[in-house]
């Protein structure tokens, strides 16, 4: 089951950050699932080409002073981690059910966990849970849909030789669509024809608007690049689409709530949401 949940932190003193914090969330969610769980934290941090969760950056009211960021004491913040399976999300909840919480470190800042919400709120949107099987029930049949790419989302590439890899940081919807069903694949109970789909995508996807800018993550030791903003694309001619690939490529765009979309998704980039 696809899980999205907001872990509300509030710092006890004033705090100075480095514009990104998605490597240090990422050290936080394998310190808590580590609490609960050792075997299973070592296992998600081992190299995997699909991981089963995803890491936002830190979402708070923030003031700029130079290249950093300042957050003053008992300010809400928040942290999104999602999950793309029901029992990794099962050992990361019981660190909050029946251990009792240490602050979270994101660098050198401390947080106090305030709480921890996996159900949708008109106040919390960015938390709920669907099955797959909900997932797939629910898919429109709509041949326009827009989307908002919410952190710095890039491709890993490879270079014209082939021998090293690099980060394309450009809006690519055949791109995306590969992203997201290389993840349901990988956990989902019912796996889509990704040839089909992807076939699908190339000849009848049109990119109707777009509105990105590049942005950049200090991640310590080095930079990231990647798009944020919105697209909005149409799946063309209208009238003459297998009904099922029209269905499937709809259950995608809803699932980038939960999967994110391309390199780095497990340290706060790709965050993706489906716009009306």
């Amino acid at each position: 089951m696809p899980i999205s949940t907001l872990i509300s932190l509030i710092p006890e003193t004033d705090v100075t950050l480095r514009p990104t914090m998605g490597h240090h969330a990422h050290a936080a969610f394998l310190s808590i699932l580590k609490q609960s769980n050792p075997e299973v934290a070592a296992a998600v941090h081992a190299p995997a080409a699909q991981k089963p969760f995803t890491v936002s950056p830190l979402i708070g009211k923030m003031e700029t002073r130079g290249n950093l960021r300042y957050i003053r004491a008992g300010t809400e913040c928040r942290l999104r981690f999602t999950f793309l399976n029901d029992e990794l999300f099962q050992h990361f909840g019981k660190a909050f059910l029946t251990l009792t919480m240490p602050p979270i470190r994101l660098g050198e800042a401390v947080f106090q966990v305030r709480q921890m919400v996996s159900h949708a709120t008109e106040e919390r949107s960015w938390s709920k849970s669907e099955t797959y099987a909900e997932l797939v029930q629910s898919a429109k049949k709509n041949t326009r849909m827009s989307c908002r790419f919410y952190s710095p989302t890039a491709f890993r590439g490879m270079t014209p030789r082939g021998q090293e890899t690099r980060k394309e940081a450009y809006l690519d919807l055949i791109r995306c669509y590969q992203s997201w069903v290389n993840k349901w694949n990988a956990f989902a109970p019912m796996e889509f024809d990704k040839t089909e789909i992807l076939a699908f995508v190339r000849e009848h996807i049109q990119l109707t608007s777009v509105a990105t800018e590049t942005k950049k993550l200090n991640f310590g030791q080095h930079s990231e690049f990647g798009w944020v903003g919105t697209c909005a694309f149409i799946f063309y001619p209208e009238h003459s689409f297998d009904e099922n690939l029209l269905r499937a490529v709809n259950c995608l765009a809803d699932f980038a709530f939960y999967c994110g979309t391309g390199y780095k998704t497990t340290m706060g980039m790709g965050q993706t949401r489906r716009i009306d």
